[in-house]
């Protein structure tokens, strides 16, 4: 590579992490703080994702005697909210490489904050119709928008803490999801949905107005596309390689997994151990802890071991032998936390380096677009994970939820090193 394309392309990338001609001594302090005050508020507002599509479920089964709604139409709801998230995810990306992740990403906190407040005021299936589709517009900026910010802001030696810090986020989200069943229990469930809707207003001013630590990705997009000399990909050339089509699957995958777990383990386990609703919740609670730690330590797994492959193969077959005991009843009551903590933490290991391997094969200047298509196979596996539990809570058979769930545990495992294998070797900083 010529000197002077080879200094073009680094003072452009030195300018989308936020270098400038002040004194270096001053970066080196300014830089790990912004780079912290990054990776927590992006953490938080994936965190209130998470949080609202669980709330969302949650809220539908507080109001079911209530509003006279069926587990069937519970379940169709919640597809019709991940049916809107997954076609919009890919929209939302291109839309992030077009107008900047920040503005999306605070359009999307606003409209899920607004959907949970108005099942305040719904009454009817199509009421609730209607804020699944809201809440589902919402829910497809967060992945594009929220590694677009990740990519260009943080020090690449961070990415896999900051990764987990953001899946950790998300998996607190949903820990604090089943708390709505108590705060329902303290103040009804109309208040409930109007305290819940609070912290996406929050959120969507803080990201809003934070122009000064966002950096916009659009900077390395545009300057790695005026030092390069190559012909800009298709974008059908980039999105429908191997490694990437099968980086979708595995999403759905995962997702048909996480999300049926989460929204019926709690009636699931309450008939299955014959235990009260808020002792399920509570078995709930410390699953998708458990599975936030493990994201924790996966972060540091993910910068150190670069082998991300066989983590998350590891982690997601140790989750797979965990669970077998919940699906065989083999385990009491009481030690049930304890399973299902080791279960959660196995597979929360996993995420950093699932999301390092979306990483490597991301072309330059696509962050948007590939993280959008990649993992709106969440929002597939979400819609499918409802009408398929439901099916299942309808026929008063919860145990095959969970042998489902080691089943798609131990194929995931052999999908994801297909897709490390049939991956093209790429500089790792080559993905913003």
């Amino acid at each position: 590579m010529p000197a002077c394309r080879a200094y073009a392309i680094q003072t452009a990338l030195a300018g989308g992490i936020g270098y400038s001609s002040r004194p270096m001594t001053t970066l080196t302090a300014e830089l790990p703080r912004r780079d912290y005050r990054v990776i927590s508020l992006i953490g938080v507002a994936h965190g209130s994702s998470h949080y609202y599509q669980l709330a969302f479920v949650t809220m539908l089964l507080i109001v079911r005697d209530s509003v006279g709604l069926s587990f069937g139409e519970i379940g169709m709801l919640g597809a019709l909210f991940y049916a809107v998230s997954g076609i919009g995810q890919t929209g939302a990306g291109f839309a992030v490489d077009r107008f900047g992740a920040r503005p999306i990403l605070a359009g999307g906190l606003l409209a899920l904050g607004l959907s949970l407040a108005l099942i305040a005021a719904a009454h009817s299936f199509w009421a609730f119709a209607a804020i699944a589709v809201l809440g589902g517009a919402g829910n497809s900026v967060f992945h594009p928008a929220d590694f677009a910010i990740l990519n260009a802001s943080v020090n690449p030696k961070k990415l896999g803490r900051a990764f987990s810090i953001h899946g950790l986020g998300g998996s607190l989200g949903w820990a604090a999801a089943p708390a709505m069943y108590f705060l329902d229990h303290t103040v009804g469930w109309v208040a409930t949905a109007l305290i819940g809707a609070v912290p996406g207003f929050i959120l969507a001013a803080l990201v809003f107005f934070n122009r000064t630590d966002l950096v916009d990705h659009r900077i390395k997009a545009r300057a790695v596309a005026a030092a390069a000399t190559e012909k800009p990909a298709s974008i059908a050339s980039v999105l429908l390689q191997a490694p990437i089509l099968l980086c979708l699957g595995y999403f759905a995958l995962l997702a048909t997994n996480t999300v049926g777990i989460q929204q019926f383990a709690v009636p699931a386990w309450s008939n299955m151990f014959s235990v009260s609703e808020n002792f399920a919740a509570i078995c709930l609670m410390v699953f998708v802890v458990g599975s936030a730690s493990g994201m924790l330590a996966g972060g540091y797994i993910a910068d150190h071991f670069h082998q991300h492959e066989r983590v998350a193969a590891i982690g997601l077959l140790t989750a797979a032998a965990f669970t077998i005991p919940v699906a065989t009843q083999a385990v009491s009551p009481w030690l049930l936390p304890v399973v299902l903590f080791v279960a959660g933490f196995a597979g929360g290991t996993t995420g950093p380096s699932r999301d390092m391997i979306v990483r490597g094969i991301t072309p330059p200047g696509a962050s948007g677009k590939v993280f959008g298509f990649v993992y709106s196979g969440l929002d597939v596996g979400s819609f499918i994970a409802p009408l398929l539990f439901s099916r299942i809570m309808e026929a008063g058979h919860p145990a095959m939820m969970f042998w489902i769930a080691t089943g798609l545990y131990v194929f995931n495992a052999g999908l994801v090193t297909l897709i490390r294998q049939a991956s093209p070797k790429r500089i790792p900083a080559a993905a913003e």
